[in-house]
């Protein structure tokens, strides 16, 4: 698939939406560890993501900061239930399963999204799927028992959640307008362990650890 036809099914998937959801009603208030990728000294993407937000401006979505713009891998546990030195013990498995996992030349742009969020879709999808198959097995190997994500991965980069149950037709003709914004090209040289934290209408996150992609090094 290219990443124009991924650019294309995103949007066609949103098109198909309806009604809107707000992101932050109901529980969903625990600290998490997971796997995220980000983009520190990315300028290039928080040009994009700005690009999108001043050209969006729905009052229903809250912007994810420039600062904290990611893409989430993995859960690998909730706050309080993995005991530090099992949380060593995943980051050094993983330290192993990423010594063969080269960095990735990515691109971001794209815009698409859910009920309740939107975001930047990702090509080529395959070397992130790889990176978090190996991210979980490696979690997995040390706690059998990991809450990992049941959902369906689609990779992408998060760049508003909604705050509103209200009608989708306003938000897909924003997204629509903004179909031709353009993509960024990244390479990603490590994966991150982020403890993650929600707070009002928005999520915060701190990294933990970094662990070096070089694979083909």
């Amino acid at each position: 698939m290219t990443a124009e036809a991924v650019a294309a099914e995103e949007l066609r998937c949103f098109r198909e939406i309806r009604q809107l959801r707000d992101h932050w009603a109901g529980g969903g208030g625990r600290r998490a560890y997971c796997w995220y990728l980000t983009f520190e000294g990315c300028t290039e993407l928080r040009a994009l993501a700005k690009r999108c937000r001043d050209r969006t401006a729905l009052r229903y979505y809250d912007f994810t900061p420039p600062s904290e713009l990611h893409m989430t891998l993995d859960r690998i546990a909730f706050e309080g239930e993995i005991p530090p030195d099992v949380l060593r013990a995943v980051a050094s498995a993983a330290t192993m399963a990423c010594r063969g996992v080269p960095p990735l030349d990515i691109n971001i742009g794209g815009l698409g999204g859910t009920p309740g969020a939107i975001g930047l879709s990702v090509f080529p999808r395959g070397p992130v799927q790889r990176l978090r198959d190996a991210l979980r097995a490696a979690t997995l190997s040390v706690s059998p028992s990991a809450q990992v994500k049941n959902s369906d991965f689609r990779p992408h980069v998060a760049l508003a959640y909604c705050n509103s149950d209200v009608r989708a037709a306003h938000a897909i003709a924003a997204v629509e307008r903004l179909s031709t914004v353009g993509a960024v090209a990244v390479t990603v040289k490590h994966v991150a362990v982020v403890l993650v934290e929600r707070r009002q209408r928005a999520y915060s996150w701190n990294a933990i650890t970094q662990i070096p992609l070089t694979g083909g090094a």
